[in-house]
């Protein structure tokens, strides 16, 4: 099911998608005009840290779940969704979930083959604070972040 994606950043996508430092970096963010490749960098960042991910004791399995963050139903729908499909494709890099706006990306990766559950999310007021306090992820990515609340972002640092 599994297909190699053919993806080479920009320099500054790039640095952005490989800078991790475990215990000292815990916000990542990207920012660039339109057509930069900030999304297709977000997604790419995604699949870089599912990688990271150590595997499981039990199964030897990396296992990740995360969130990727639109202000409104109808931008996710619109932008960010279909972005995502144009890289990873329903059938060949996992399985697309359309009622539950899930991808459940899986691939083989030395050491450990890679398991990690996108879930694709609208969050645009204050008041949707409390769809994600129950939500256990292992990150999170705010697509266009500098348009999501403050309290969004407080909330799901403490995811």
């Amino acid at each position: 099911m599994t297909q190699i994606v053919s993806y080479t950043p920009p320099p500054t996508v790039e640095n952005f998608i490989r800078e991790y430092i475990p215990g000292e970096l815990f916000y990542n963010f990207i920012i660039g005009p339109y057509g930069s490749g900030k999304t297709t960098g977000n997604f790419f960042k995604i699949v870089h840290m599912a990688m990271l991910q150590e595997p499981s004791p039990l199964d030897g399995k990396r296992k990740t779940k995360v969130v990727v963050v639109r202000n409104t139903a109808p931008q996710l729908r619109d932008t960010t969704i279909p972005s995502w499909q144009l890289w990873f494709k329903d059938g060949q890099a996992g399985t697309w979930k359309a009622t539950d706006k899930e991808f459940q990306l899986r691939f083989p990766c030395p050491g450990g083959d890679v398991e990690c559950d996108i879930l694709f999310r609208p969050l645009d007021t204050p008041q949707d604070v409390s769809r994600v306090l129950s939500l256990e992820v292992t990150f999170a990515v705010l697509d266009e972040f500098v348009e999501i609340p403050k309290e969004i972002v407080d909330a799901l640092s403490g995811r």
